[in-house]
């Protein structure tokens, strides 16, 4: 993650992401197991940061972590929906989600693992209407089973 410099209260700050799950605050360095955070289910999506001046955290993206600040994702520059937002549906599809994880083998649980925090992600979104995201979630649930089937199909053909 790039260093983000932001100013809150008028006091300046400098987040830089580092490795081997720490972050670093003007010069100091916190490890983020150590933050308070946020999960659902079993998998930590919200980190706090201790800045004082304003409501500053760190999120969990599919391929890098966000810095939110004041419910502003400094990536996109767009409102950031906490993920305490889920509504009850997008838990049942996530775990229908994990249903994939039946298929056996590093691939399913993967595939399971990846609609799950889509699923999560797009449910708890408020830049869609409610019924474009329970859509998108029956489209994951529905497009990781596909995918599956089509790779099990592949591979008996390909064993013989």
């Amino acid at each position: 993650m790039k260093p983000f410099e932001i100013q809150l209260q008028g006091k300046p700050y400098t987040i830089k992401l580092k490795s081997f799950g720490r972050v670093d605050i003007n010069g100091t360095t916190q490890y983020i197991r150590s933050l308070p955070h946020r999960n659902i289910l079993f998998i930590p999506m919200e980190y706090d940061l201790p800045i004082p001046e304003g409501k500053v955290m760190l999120t969990s993206g599919l391929f890098r972590t966000h810095l939110v600040v004041d419910g502003v994702d400094q990536i996109t520059g767009k409102p950031y929906t906490p993920i305490s937002k889920v509504p009850f549906w997008g838990y049942i599809f996530a775990i229908l989600d994990l249903t994939m994880c039946l298929g056996g083998g590093m691939l399913p649980a993967l595939l399971a693992f990846l609609a799950f925090y889509l699923t999560l992600k797009v449910s708890a979104t408020e830049t869609y209407p409610v019924g474009v995201r329970i859509l998108l979630s029956v489209v994951l649930l529905a497009g990781g089973w596909l995918i599956l089937l089509l790779l099990a199909v592949l591979m008996s053909l390909a064993l013989g």
